[in-house]
């Protein structure tokens, strides 16, 4: 510093780690039992953990903990009960004690065990990254720019199917929800997969969030959860990450004409969280869209077979 030879003064602040960095799924263990957290990026340096823990007889343990920015660090805190939880968060690691006990969770990524799922002999493919010949854009206008992997951006106004389908198939999807920590609720990654009836198979980033009935990642919109919303292992995975959807739609036909209402079997990510659940419109014509919430969500490898 002039005026002061040979001395220099730095004064420098830590900086604050990437959103991206911390936000994510930890796994553990606390006196040899396993257990998971879901860290949540809520925005301005404030963060929460979902803390899940199988225990005996099949019940589920949980822990909130709230957490803000301390220099190059995030400090969680449980929110009361009976055993006061704190961990620090730091180099994609989490550590601290639970009742005195000290445990550490580290960052893992689960990959869905259908990602990348080539389309089978007959499917009619969607959407591949090079060939867009069955979609249609809600602005026609608009390009389409698939990133490196294949992959788009839900165009505005959605995106629909050419072909209209009357009977029973198989839809293979692959999505990726956008990191919004400040958003909440419906604002957060929000886009949807609509069926041949007009149902919807919504998609958003609920990873470790609520919101009402049906309108989680997965959920029958507004009006059924995931079978698998609230078990240890739930399905949804963090924004930024690639999940995958696979679902058998199903039919049924009396003198060649659609009857009744559908049903339809979803596996989120390898874990099935609707099982031959019956659909709220009636079976009919229709083709498949992707909806335009606003948000950046983005799509690759999607295709559908035909199964009668």
């Amino acid at each position: 510093m002039k005026g002061i030879p040979g001395l220099t003064l730095l004064l420098l602040a830590a900086a604050a780690p990437p959103e991206a960095d911390v936000q994510g799924l930890y796994e553990g263990a606390l006196r040899d039992v396993k257990f998971e957290a879901r860290v949540v990026a809520q925005g301005k340096d404030a963060y929460k953990v979902y803390v899940r823990q199988a225990l005996a007889d099949g019940k589920v343990g949980k822990v909130e903990l709230d957490g803000k920015v301390d220099g190059d660090a995030v400090v969680f805190k449980s929110k009361g009960g009976d055993v006061e939880w704190t961990a620090t968060w730091s180099a994609a690691a989490l550590k601290g004690s639970a009742g005195g006990t000290a445990f550490e969770a580290k960052r893992v990524q689960r990959k869905a065990p259908s990602m990348g799922k080539a389309p089978p002999a007959g499917a009619i493919v969607l959407l591949d990254g090079k060939n867009f010949d069955q979609l249609t854009k809600g602005k026609a206008e608009e390009d389409w720019k698939p990133a490196g992997d294949g992959s788009i951006q839900v165009p505005k106004g959605g995106m629909n199917t050419r072909q209209q389908f009357d009977g029973s198939y198989d839809l293979h999807v692959e999505f990726l929800c956008p990191l919004m920590p400040s958003a909440t609720g419906q604002g957060r990654g929000n886009s949807g997969c609509y069926q041949a009836n007009g149902d919807e198979v919504q998609v958003l980033d609920s990873f470790g969030m609520t919101t009402y009935k049906g309108g989680g990642c997965g959920g029958l919109y507004n009006y059924k959860d995931p079978d698998a919303f609230d078990v240890f292992s739930l399905a949804s995975l963090p924004p930024l990450e690639w999940q995958t959807y696979d679902i058998e739609y199903r039919v049924e036909k009396k003198d060649g004409k659609l009857a009744g209402k559908p049903k339809i079997t979803v596996l989120h990510n390898g874990i099935k969280i609707h099982d031959n659940a019956e659909l709220k419109n009636d079976a009919k014509k229709g083709g498949l869209n992707w909806q335009d919430h606003g948000n950046p969500v983005r799509y690759r490898n999607i295709w559908i077979l035909p199964v009668n």
